[in-house]
């Protein structure tokens, strides 16, 4: 077929017409967009029909028809034909999203089984007897008998399915690809690697697109940029106040208690939670404190905590007032029974 009519084009086509039919029909017969079996050799079929129509002209396009301009009828629109593009999920850490940094993907492939070359065979080193014929070269069928399919009539294999691949020709492969994550990634945001997609035999690769999961965590939840977490926290230390450890992904940071009732509270510090991105501010840090009382305690604390209740005692409406006011309505002028 002439290369114009392949090509969909009239003859003294320009070469912006010509890549730009080409673009268009690339998307459409591209191997890893068309399942038709014969996608593959129109493909190429296109490509060299490309190729003989660019190095036929005799002189540059214009400045109007620069192949790179964008054109509103090309449904593939101005970028150059390329693979497809690849998607995949990417488990992280909390600790891993908060600070990004450089990371190793591991990407499953196919490739050319290396053992076999993409055969699928082995050659023996030695003639086997067909196992289907038992030498004979002949097998009974609907009309009698007829030539082994197996052996081809020989009654001997002098090849077998490669052991490496199983016959298929092909072998699973591991690609790594190094990716640079930013800093403060949510679950379901996405990074996008230009190149990293998947090898085309005829175009530059698509791009590698990876959907970030943020794995459970047993200390931190992340509820949009604030960093949450519970915390145990002594009921004398809410009461008296004083400075206060609380874990974070980057190390340790110490927060100020102010003294107050031994209840639960919750702590708030600004711009402490994930960091800043894609013009969002910074998350907070939010502390739950739940107040825990001593348990078992020796005859030290006993004598402390005896000498503290007694102190208490000594100012029931202040210290305890729930206390103060119970005793006030039903232990007065009750007898003592003692």
């Amino acid at each position: 077929m002439d290369a114009h009519e392949l090509l969909g084009l009239a003859p003294g086509a320009s070469a912006h017409e010509i890549k730009r039919s080409f673009r268009r029909l690339a998307m459409l017969w591209h191997p890893d967009r068309n399942a038709d079996p014969h996608a593959l050799e129109h493909f190429k079929a296109l490509r060299a029909a490309y190729e003989s129509l660019l190095a036929g002209l005799t002189s540059a396009p214009p400045d109007d028809e620069a192949p790179d301009e964008a054109d509103g009828d090309d449904e593939a629109g101005a970028a150059a034909p390329r693979g497809a593009d690849r998607r995949q999920d990417l488990t992280l850490t909390v600790e891993a999203a908060y600070f990004g940094g450089e990371r190793t993907v591991e990407l499953d492939g196919e490739d050319e089984c290396g053992a076999c070359a993409g055969s699928g065979e082995e050659i023996l080193r030695h003639t086997r007897l067909c196992a289907i014929c038992h030498g004979t070269g002949r097998t009974h069928g609907r009309h009698g008998l007829a030539p082994c399919r197996h052996c081809a009539g020989r009654g001997y294999l002098t090849k077998q399915a490669c052991p490496s691949c199983h016959g298929s020709g092909r072998q699973r492969t591991l690609r790594p690809v190094i990716v640079h994550l930013p800093a403060g990634m949510l679950d379901g945001e996405e990074v996008r690697i230009a190149g990293g997609g998947d090898p085309s035999p005829e175009l530059p690769p698509g791009d590698l697109v990876l959907h970030i999961r943020l794995a459970p965590h047993d200390l931190y939840r992340v509820e949009g940029r604030n960093l949450v977490l519970e915390r145990p926290v002594s009921a004398l230390r809410l009461l008296t106040g004083g400075e206060l450890a609380i874990p974070l992904p980057g190390g340790t940071r110490t927060l100020r208690l102010e003294p107050g009732p031994a209840t639960a509270r919750t702590l708030r510090v600004a711009g402490a939670g994930f960091p800043a991105r894609k013009g969002q501010a910074a998350g907070d840090l939010i502390v739950h404190l739940h107040p825990r009382l001593p348990e078992a305690p020796d005859d030290a604390m006993r004598s402390l905590l005896e000498r503290l209740d007694a102190l208490a005692a000594a100012n029931h409406s202040r210290h305890l007032p729930d206390v103060a006011l119970w005793e006030a309505r039903w232990l007065r002028d009750q007898p003592d029974e003692s």
